[in-house]
């Protein structure tokens, strides 16, 4: 019996007829259409700052804003006395004043209890798309605004409720210091032309580097305890907004919270380590992804060249040889003591943790090491995560900060103030030479 075997030249016209058919459906399909132009964008794309993604991902903007907005905003900026609040660890004290939501977040269905609070000035606005990308739970952002600063970090803002969805997920709040509140001047926005995005590193602030002008001066602390403050859920990781979170990290958290308990250990936190990748290599999303870049020499654990105790986490070693799959679990419990005591974790905790010392300026380094103590000498666990990390955005620092001459009056300045605040925790604690208060 003779077996029927097609011959090339009907395999060719068949091959061909299935391609024009595909042809024919992707150029009557908007969608295929759309991804098809957004391929072409991508392809095209040789920016690389924070954001740069955002235009071929959502080329036009929406008719209408993704951002629930408040204080009149975005065509006007309305502030009296009943708006304004004070920094949260301070309080009536306080040098500074917070208008809080000026965006409000809204909680959707299937929104992880878990929220990124951070901080930023105009001039890193951008890493909120980036973080939009990244980080699948709300988001709450305190952006510090001295003058005309709110004009330039709200006008980049109102572009991006247009374009990114996920700003519905996003609050924010306005920082300042109460002799320099922010100017009205052209804070008036409407709907953007494009979803272009500039790289907001190259603005011209009102805040310059290396001023002593205490009204200029970053209140870091501040801005942390303001965003932790806002949150809208009880857990919360504060981090600094240039650090990109591994992949689902807040669903699978909160995944791994409902399947834990951990009702007999009451002060705990969750530590999310942190590392960097070179300048050549993409955000890292999973940690097999991560891993290998560590062993090609291309990824380091954070600070790790310019401040090698300061992230270096317990266990780090035999945390790089562990395999998670899929999800986040405990990997180590362990205390801030010594050899630790220098360690600057970042991790999710609730709002009930020690507030950030509002005196202390990021100018002035060192400006999370109190925290640190207080909770060291307040006996806290510190729950090391597996399959969670923190990356920070792609370069890999060599510079010590500490050696910035321009910083020295700033450093004294963190320094005095540190002393008075640790005489106060000698007295307000039972001693452990452990936490190591000097």
């Amino acid at each position: 019996m003779t077996s029927l075997r097609p011959n090339k030249t009907f395999l060719l016209t068949l091959l061909l007829f299935c391609l024009i058919l595909s042809i024919l459906f992707l150029s009557n399909s908007p969608a295929k259409t759309k991804l098809l132009e957004a391929s072409s964008e991508a392809s095209n794309v040789t920016e690389t700052y924070p954001g740069s993604f955002v235009h071929y991902v959502h080329p036009k903007p929406s008719n209408t804003s993704y951002c629930k907005f408040n204080y009149k905003l975005p065509f006007d900026l309305s502030i009296d006395a009943n708006n304004v609040d004070f920094g949260p660890e301070q309080g009536k004290d306080s040098l500074y004043r917070i208008l809080y939501n000026v965006i409000e977040a809204t909680i959707g269905a299937g929104v992880p209890g878990v929220t990124y609070a951070t901080h930023i000035t105009a001039d890193f606005v951008n890493y909120i798309p980036e973080l939009i990308r990244y980080w699948d739970g709300l988001i709450s952002v305190a952006a510090f605004v001295p003058d005309t600063d709110v004009a330039l970090v709200l006008e980049q803002i109102n572009q991006y409720c247009y374009c990114l969805p996920g700003m519905s997920r996003v609050s924010v709040h306005l920082v300042y210091h109460k002799k320099l509140p922010p100017s009205r001047k052209d804070v008036y926005f409407t709907r953007p032309d494009n979803c272009v995005l500039d790289d907001s590193s190259k603005l011209e602030t009102h805040r310059p580097s290396r001023n002593f002008d205490e009204s200029v001066i970053y209140p870091i602390n501040v801005c942390r305890n303001v965003a932790r403050t806002a949150s809208m859920t009880d857990n919360v990781l504060v981090s600094d907004i240039q650090l990109m979170p591994s992949e689902h990290l807040a669903k699978r958290f909160w995944d791994m919270m409902i399947d834990f308990k951990y009702a007999d250990c009451p002060n705990k936190v969750f530590v999310v380590p942190i590392f960097e990748v070179a300048s050549t290599q993409e955000v890292p999303r999973t940690k097999k992804q991560l891993v290998q870049l560590v062993k090609e020499k291309k990824a380091v654990y954070f600070h790790r060249l310019v401040c090698s105790h300061c992230q270096k986490f317990p266990g780090v070693d035999a945390w790089m040889e562990t395999d998670p799959g899929e999800s986040v679990k405990p990997f180590l419990v362990t205390k801030r003591e010594m050899p630790f005591h220098r360690w600057e974790p970042i991790y999710i905790g609730t709002k009930n943790e020690p507030l950030y010392n509002e005196k202390l300026s990021w100018e002035g380094l060192q400006d999370k090491m109190l925290q640190m103590l207080e909770m060291c000498l307040l006996g806290y666990k510190f729950v090391i995560l597996d399959g969670a990390f923190l990356v920070h955005w792609p370069g890999i620092k060599k510079t010590k900060t500490k050696d910035e001459t321009w910083r020295n009056g700033f450093v004294k300045g963190n320094s005095a103030e540190y002393q008075k605040i640790l005489k106060k925790l000698s007295k307000k604690y039972k001693s452990n030479p452990q936490c190591k208060l000097q």
